[in-house]
């Protein structure tokens, strides 16, 4: 693995303050027993490595509106968008997906999300909303697969090594249902690790939450 660099634009993230909007799914540990061991035991397996962990950031990334910094987004901007958000997923349910298996790579560690169907349809009704009311221009990453971060590396280590750790936890499974995501202002700034170096860290500021709550025939088919 190798130090990891927020990425803005295409270009590294700008220290010193830059925000920018994101719509994340995060998970709810508390109603997730099984996933908050799943973590807690690949924390430990990081323990030995030049990571930090993701602890009260743990998430999935939708996606970013990434056509100017939030700070140059309005309170109405903002407004605007949320309508959107909660027009083009008014018929989206609830998701239900396996998180894992853990998996070690160059930019530190991360748990698989499957099946990709659901989550790749979130996604694009989520882009579908950003397009329409910040234009396409805002749609500058692709995201990859579906997965959530368990930690960013600070400096260089062996990615085996940690696959080879992380392998060893058993189950390497846990379930996750996914019922709304979260529109977030989200900072990255380095902070100061042992030995002189620096870690890029994240944390975000609440701006919307956006239920999934489905169409009224899926309502009433759970219901039944």
């Amino acid at each position: 693995m190798e130090r990891f660099v927020p990425k803005f634009q295409g270009a590294d993230w700008p220290d010193g303050g830059a925000r920018a909007l994101h719509v994340y799914a995060v998970p709810d540990l508390t109603a997730h027993p099984d996933l908050a061991r799943l973590v807690g035991e690949c924390h430990e397996a990081m323990a030995g490595f030049p990571i930090t962990p993701m602890t009260g950031t743990l998430h999935c990334t939708i996606e970013m509106i990434a056509d100017t910094t939030s700070d140059k987004i309005t309170d109405t901007e903002r407004e605007v968008l949320v309508d959107a958000l909660h027009r083009h997923l008014a018929d989206v349910g609830p998701l239900q997906v396996t998180v894992g298996s853990p998996v070690a790579n160059k930019a530190g560690g991360y748990l698989d999300l499957h099946p990709d169907g659901e989550l790749v349809t979130l996604r694009q009704r989520v882009r579908e909303a950003i397009s329409e009311v910040r234009g396409p221009g805002a749609l500058v990453h692709t995201g990859g697969r579906p997965h959530i971060s368990l930690g960013y590396a600070y400096d260089t280590a062996s990615s085996d090594a940690l696959q080879t750790a992380l392998r060893r936890i058993s189950p390497s499974h846990a379930p996750l249902r996914i019922a709304g995501v979260e529109l977030l202002d989200v900072l990255w700034r380095q902070q100061p690790r042992p030995g002189g170096g620096t870690a890029w860290e994240l944390s975000w500021e609440p701006v919307a939450t956006i239920p999934l709550p489905g169409s009224t025939n899926t309502a009433a088919s759970q219901d039944a």
